[in-house]
């Protein structure tokens, strides 16, 4: 891992998150590090499944909307991203990552349970 670069954790066992990251891959910038969380120990993946995860170049946690909007900046379309955490449009914007968020865990358990 490079710390001079954020770097996004995601959950590489997620088809919708995979795909996402695939999406990012081909258009991000050279100041950005896609991590899949099963590189990780196990008992810190738990943790990272809950939401994304983006550590800063200089070491700082954001985590959700935040993590998501931070790495789509690193592309062309990250002042369009950026206007996602705008006091207008923010609470919008929370309310469907939390709605996706939702989802995503129910998906998950499903999978775990079909094996």
């Amino acid at each position: 891992m490079n710390r001079e670069k954020d770097t996004l954790y995601y959950d590489d066992a997620c088809p919708v998150c995979s795909a996402e990251m695939a999406r990012l891959a081909k258009y991000h910038d050279e100041g950005l590090e896609l991590l899949p969380i099963t590189s990780l120990a196990a008992e810190d993946q738990a943790a990272m499944r809950s939401e994304l995860h983006l550590k800063t170049e200089d070491g700082q946690w954001v985590k959700g909307l935040e993590a998501n909007v931070r790495a789509w900046e690193h592309t062309r379309y990250g002042s369009v991203a950026g206007l996602l955490l705008h006091p207008a449009l923010r609470w919008l914007a929370e309310l469907g990552y939390r709605m996706w968020l939702l989802w995503y865990q129910w998906a998950r358990k499903r999978r775990e349970a079909n094996g």
